[in-house]
């Protein structure tokens, strides 16, 4: 059972542009502006430790990312698909390796979105090796840094109830309007023919 949960924090909420504004503006990514914002480990300190920063799928290798998700009880995903997904995650994603073995993730996120209101966090993973260290953490943050700082005002994610606790420090909430989160389940269509 995964649980719906938005971003709803008065500190982030300061950084959203004027309505006013919004429409003549728009906010880019840019490494300078994610560091300025509250991160927790700053990309020197990653590192200083041995992990590279990454904000693009170039040099990802999705075998490598597989596993990983493998290794954290998500299914393995086809390879023809991931690729695909991993194109079209335009929205922001954030991943470290180990500079010594800079293919290889140790940490991952995503987000999805219509790039101007609405995104949504995909796929957060930190090897069981690195687990412990603050890895989902940095990531998680960098990707809502990117995602604000491109004006993105509602953020939302699914989780599993036993990791909610990790999230609710970035600013996420459970249902925080009151609004149940619905998913679309070919298996419910398939019960209702029967």
């Amino acid at each position: 059972m995964h649980s719906y949960i938005s971003i709803r924090s008065p500190l982030l909420r300061s950084t959203i542009l004027p309505l006013s504004l919004r429409r003549y503006i728009t906010p880019r990514y840019t490494p300078t502006a994610v560091a300025s914002l509250s991160i927790s480990i700053p990309d020197s300190e990653l590192s200083a430790r041995g992990f590279s920063i990454n904000y693009s799928t170039t040099n990802l290798d999705p075998s490598a990312l597989n596993d990983v998700f493998a290794s954290v009880g998500f299914p393995r995903r086809d390879m023809a698909r991931l690729n695909l997904a991993l194109s079209h995650s335009s929205g922001s994603l954030v991943w470290l390796s180990r500079t010594a073995d800079p293919t290889k993730p140790v940490a991952f996120a995503r987000a999805t979105g219509d790039g101007v209101f609405n995104a949504v966090v995909w796929d957060v993973v930190v090897d069981p090796s690195y687990q412990g260290i603050g890895l989902g953490k940095a990531v998680m943050e960098r990707v809502i840094a990117d995602l604000r700082e491109k004006g993105i005002v509602n953020i939302a994610l699914y989780a599993e109830p036993r990791v909610i606790s990790f999230y609710r420090p970035l600013g996420f909430v459970p249902d925080p309007d009151g609004i149940k989160g619905m998913v679309y389940s070919r298996r419910n269509l398939q019960k209702k023919k029967r």
